[in-house]
């Protein structure tokens, strides 16, 4: 055998192994993203796809941002229990396609879903900008053009009724009880403006001004994003409010102390986390034996207090502006995912005035 022939014939062999590395990552098997693939192969580099995830995870963690670290974890998990291994071969419409089919068969939501499938582009937008996938093979995008479009979320009816409401505030759980607290931090969160359990764990008492009866403080999720201009949340310090501060706060000469310490300034950020999450956890059990009680048949949780303040403004006259304004969102579209459609007896009561 010549020289010129061996190196044909190696030549030969490298092609066969590209095609059958190819073929083995295609799951499923797609033909014209097998020719896109083989004519124009992926940059090889150590910025793998699943290191490159595991990357992301690492410096969010080293940010303090816990919980969209976890959040991330998860989606990773998740793909990877659809799909042993993930390359940047694996990134074909048909693989997403079928990852969403798998998750819908195993019962998880559209917004899980889209959570995940957003945390996988984030990453997959990193590699573009490195050079890592070509713009052909980029596949996110309209489905008109061939490309595969990540699920829209599904604005579930979160908020209660005012009815539902008013049975929470009349509620007389047993005094000590899980349900007892439940409600009260539910309360809480309510009359301050829908106010999350991780911005309760880190009010402070000089966020309070029991003078002027306000509460002002600055959310912990757009902290970081708004550094340069930090946008207080006011809410007024309603009686119901200011009793549950009373009941269950900590007084402190410290005015940066917090309120009811279910985090301790000492902890690392994980610490607190992992404490938010428990909390959060113990008051939604809780919140479902009181449910139960008071024979309301939704899914109440921490989150519902939110949805059902900005549906209570809307039902009493307040403007989508006004709300807007109360939870400081920078579009009045994040507004609309907080406020539920309004009900039969409302358009009822509308209808009358025609």
């Amino acid at each position: 055998m010549t020289v010129t022939q061996r190196e044909v014939f190696h030549g030969k062999r490298e092609v066969e192994a590209l095609a059958q590395t190819i073929i083995e990552s295609l799951v499923p098997f797609s033909f014209p993203v097998f020719k896109k693939r083989f004519l124009n192969p992926i940059v090889s580099s150590t910025d793998s796809l699943q290191e490159m995830f595991k990357g992301h995870i690492d410096r969010l963690e080293q940010q303090n941002r816990i919980s969209t670290a976890s959040s991330y974890r998860c989606a990773l998990k998740s793909l990877l229990g659809f799909h042993r291994s993930l390359n940047w071969n694996d990134l074909h419409p048909e693989f997403l396609e079928g990852y969403e089919t798998e998750m819908i068969e195993q019962g998880k939501t559209q917004n899980t879903i889209g959570i995940y499938l957003r945390s996988l582009r984030t990453i997959v937008n990193q590699g573009r900008s490195l050079g890592l996938i070509d713009h052909d093979l980029y596949p996110f995008g309209k489905t008109s053009q061939g490309k595969y479009q990540i699920p829209s979320s599904v604005n579930v009816k979160r908020a209660l009724t005012q009815g539902e409401v008013q049975l929470i505030k009349d509620a007389c759980p047993v005094p000590g009880s899980r349900a007892e607290r439940a409600r009260d931090f539910w309360l809480f969160s309510y009359y301050i403006n829908g106010c999350n359990i991780k911005d309760i764990a880190h009010l402070t008492w000089d966020n309070v001004d029991f003078k002027e009866g306000m509460v002002r403080f600055v959310r912990k999720k757009t902290e970081r994003a708004n550094k340069g201009h930090q946008v207080k949340i006011s809410a007024v310090l309603s009686p119901i409010a200011e009793e549950v501060i009373k009941k269950y706060g900590i007084p402190s000469k410290d005015k940066t102390d917090y309120i009811f310490r279910i985090i301790d300034k000492r902890d690392s950020a994980k610490a607190q986390y992992l404490k938010q999450q428990e909390f959060t956890k113990a008051i939604n059990i809780g919140l479902k034996q009181l449910a139960r009680e008071l024979g309301i048949e939704k899914n109440i949780t921490t989150y519902t207090a939110r949805h059902s303040h900005a549906t209570a403004l809307i039902h009493n006259g307040a403007s989508l502006e006004f709300v807007m304004d109360q939870f400081k969102h920078g579009s009045m579209k994040t507004t609309m995912n907080y406020v539920d459609s309004i009900d039969d007896t409302k358009r009822k009561d509308l209808a009358k005035l025609l």
